[in-house]
């Protein structure tokens, strides 16, 4: 991924956010270990450039984020400036394998402002950008989207902030692809307090499992039955999670996220199984 190394980070004096030297724009601070994240993202863009191609000369290939960020993000660890999703997205598919969509969307207007005028700078097309919360953005783009075309959806929440309902709206399309982060760190800090919590964030992100899953039973269990639950409520949408199902560790073992590739073509499935292992940090669920 491309970065640029700093040794001192520069903040907006309007915001007190920080900002990249190269463009003076904002950017997000995130861990080492959202490179990992974005190879396995790059990697996968770059093994179906074939089938992209194909569908940019008929109906069109897009790509979806509802968390998109500022295109550019500041690694704590490494005190580097890298290339957030989007970007990574649309220079791994600048080969004539170009997505004849963007759709990108983010809760927070600077962050969306960011990424449009940095992906402007890279000669991008067919950009359309919305402000919002998932579930409302993914309503306003899934009324433009061809039901013809290939559809792949890169879905990054913070933490477990991602309603059911997105999944369901998305896999209405026949031709949708989804690589989906599931934040295990959170499950692992707070899943009591989401217990206790009425509504709990749990309830959104697999409605019905109080019903379903025993709250007696060691924190451990219920955290991997609830990620059932949830895996089995996107099967009932005709769609396929992936079988190798990646936990993400830090340095330390912990446990940080899940990267779920979920599709209904099978040649998808084969592609995530070719390039999903990318370094020794990766275990399957």
């Amino acid at each position: 991924t491309p970065g640029y190394s700093g040794q001192v980070r520069c903040f907006s004096p309007m915001t007190d956010r920080i900002v990249d030297p190269n463009d003076g724009l904002v950017v997000g601070e995130v861990g080492i270990w959202t490179l990992e994240k974005h190879r396995r993202l790059q990697k996968y863009i770059d093994i179906s450039r074939a089938v992209r191609r194909k569908f940019n000369n008929q109906a069109g290939a897009t790509y979806i984020e509802l968390h998109c960020g500022t295109g550019r993000a500041f690694v704590r660890e490494t005190r580097a400036f890298i290339d957030g999703s989007p970007l990574v997205a649309f220079s791994a598919a600048c080969d004539g394998s170009q997505f004849s969509e963007m759709q990108l969307a983010d809760i927070d207007d600077e962050s969306v402002s960011a990424v449009q005028a940095r992906l402007n700078a890279k000669g991008a097309t067919g950009i359309h950008t919305y402000v919002g919360e998932a579930g409302n953005t993914v309503e306003q783009i899934c009324k433009t989207l061809n039901p013809h075309a290939l559809h792949f959806a890169f879905l990054d929440p913070y933490k477990l902030d991602l309603p059911f309902s997105v999944i369901q709206r998305l896999a209405g399309f026949e031709r949708m692809d989804m690589l989906i982060h599931v934040s295990a760190m959170d499950f692992q800090r707070n899943l009591r307090r989401y217990i206790e919590d009425s509504p709990s964030p749990l309830d959104g992100f697999a409605p019905g499992w109080r019903e379903v899953i025993d709250l007696r039973e060691r924190d451990e269990l219920v955290r991997q039955k609830i990620f059932g639950f949830w895996l089995s409520l996107i099967r009932k949408l005709d769609m396929q999670p992936s079988q190798g199902i990646e936990l993400v560790t830090g340095s330390n073992n912990q446990p940080l996220y899940w990267l779920v590739f979920v599709a209904r073509h099978p040649l998808a499935g084969k592609f995530w199984d070719e390039i999903r292992k990318v370094d020794s940090q990766s275990n399957m669920f």
